[in-house]
């Protein structure tokens, strides 16, 4: 009984590695990226008026050879809101980068 069980976690283990396809440089291949992502804000008020900055930047880069896979993306966005109860700035910023290789 034990061993039904050991052999069954082994096939959902082979069943669950991921596949990426049968090109390559004689069956193996590797890959390799980076990912970064950030916001700048700032806010003043004075004499003249209200100043208001925001930035925001996400970026994902990557490369693959043979049978690796590089899997990359990103994402940013500001906003603003005025209410009644003062201002508000956000800012989300996203951004991964995932390589396999074989």
């Amino acid at each position: 009984m034990k061993v039904a069980v050991v052999l069954a976690c082994l096939l959902v283990a082979v069943a669950a590695k991921p596949q990426f396809g049968t090109f390559g440089l004689g069956g193996f291949g590797g890959a390799r990226g980076s990912a970064n992502s950030g916001s700048t804000q700032g806010q003043s008020s004075g004499l003249f008026g209200n100043n208001q900055i925001q930035n925001s930047f996400a970026n994902a880069q990557g490369s693959a050879f043979g049978r690796g896979a590089s899997l990359n993306s990103a994402g940013s966005n500001v906003g603003q809101s005025i209410g009644l109860f003062g201002n508000r700035q956000f800012a989300n910023n996203r951004a991964t980068s995932n390589q396999f290789g074989r």
